[in-house]
């Protein structure tokens, strides 16, 4: 029945968009409710991550209109998360493509595989462009002139940084560049200041982070172009990565017509296989109708059960 949540969950994306949020009645009314005192701990990425601020509102959302009581818990990242679903310390959380691809497949940062069965996938809710920036006064237009620079990667353990090791590792850059890990906000001030000469950028559901927007109104910014080559690389690498072409609707940076490749991870919250199929119904049933029924926190991603 695990197997099938997906399946439930696109039912009821598809009965809320028909019915609309104009019904009120939150399942506090129903004193037989079986999801009635039921906790679910929540991981998130750091303060400020788009992880962090939709979970943070999904959970108050649903402590609101339903019965179940649900908190969550500041990590360093979906790695971290993903580990502690399994061990059963958490309930729930996000995670990147990525690293569940990694998890499935034992590769690094993990040291074991994790089984497929022991999670499933509830709702993907973002989707992060995240390509290689830099400004103007560097003289930096590609990604093989970073080789002996300075460049900030997101927090280590962060679905972000294990993206960029594998994006240089593609470009030949393994060993040949000085990482220097930061906080995103962090990340993007250190590049304004001049502490690093690139940084990895994000830009959530095709909308730049407000860091990178604060950094624009001082620098001149410069995004890298990848090669759609280098993207197939990276999606052969791990296919829970893939490539987006960013226009000059993303950044005014990049000339009218152009396109600028970068590295896509989504990022989708999940839920340990233990955790009551009615749990994680309410959970997404509220939390998405909750934000005008989902669109702005899904991004328009489909609510899809995570397979090989």
């Amino acid at each position: 029945m695990k197997k099938t949540i997906a399946l439930l969950l696109a039912i009821m994306m598809l009965c809320t968009f028909l019915v609309g949020c104009g019904d009120n009645k939150t399942q506090n009314d129903n004193n037989d409710s079986p999801t009635k005192g039921y906790v679910l701990r929540l991981g998130t990425d750091a303060v400020g991550g788009t992880a962090n601020t939709a979970l943070e509102a999904m959970s108050a959302i649903v402590n609101q209109k339903t019965d179940m009581k649900t908190s969550t818990v500041v990590t360093t990242g979906a790695v971290e998360i993903i580990n502690l679903i399994n061990s059963g310390e958490l309930e729930g959380g996000y995670a990147g493509t990525i690293n569940l691809i990694q998890a499935l497949n034992g590769e690094a940062p993990f040291t074991a595989a994790i089984p497929m069965e022991s999670m499933c996938q509830a709702f993907g809710f973002v989707s992060w462009m995240l390509p290689i920036i830099t400004t103007a006064d560097k003289g930096i237009t590609s990604y093989e002139e970073l080789e002996g620079k300075t460049v900030a990667f997101p927090q280590q353990g962060s679905a972000s940084a294990e993206v960029m090791k594998i994006l240089f590792d593609c470009y030949g850059l393994a060993g040949k560049v000085n990482i220097e890990y930061f906080g995103w906000s962090d990340a993007w001030e250190a590049l304004k200041d001049g502490r690093v000469d690139a940084a990895c950028g994000s830009w959530s559901n095709g909308i730049p982070a407000s860091g990178i927007i604060e950094l624009c109104t001082t620098r001149d910014l410069v995004i890298l172009p990848m090669s759609e080559e280098v993207g197939e690389k990276l999606h052969a690498a791990n296919d829970g990565i893939a490539y987006q072409a960013m226009t000059n609707a993303n950044d005014a940076s990049i000339p009218e017509g152009e396109v600028r490749y970068a590295a896509r991870n989504s990022g989708v919250c999940v839920f340990g296989a233990k955790v009551s199929e009615e749990a994680v119904y309410t959970f997404v049933k509220y939390s998405l109708q909750g934000t005008t029924q989902g669109r702005y926190l899904t991004g328009g991603v489909p609510p899809v059960r995570f397979s090989m």
